[in-house]
């Protein structure tokens, strides 16, 4: 996995539990290897709905071997 690849799999994740039109802005994106278990990427960014003003960042981890979720904590 690379990281326009783990980017996509968090837009896809938003994409699913959003029901309405959002604006995705990426900040960054970066791998983190793991001594004790697999690599992740670590994907932060805005999401926007477009009835509000203010994005809301957030962070989501991605494993690097499955595409899996492995977290989501929102940032301020």
């Amino acid at each position: 996995m690379d990281a326009k690849e783990a980017t996509m799999v968090v837009r896809e994740y938003f994409t699913s539990i959003k029901k309405i039109k959002f604006m995705f802005e990426v900040r960054s994106v970066e791998k983190k290897s793991e001594i004790l278990s697999d690599d992740m990427w670590i994907v932060k960014c805005d999401i926007q709905n477009v009835f509000e003003e203010e994005p809301i960042s957030y962070e989501v981890g991605v494993a690097d071997n499955s595409g899996d979720i492995l977290y989501v904590k929102e940032i301020t």
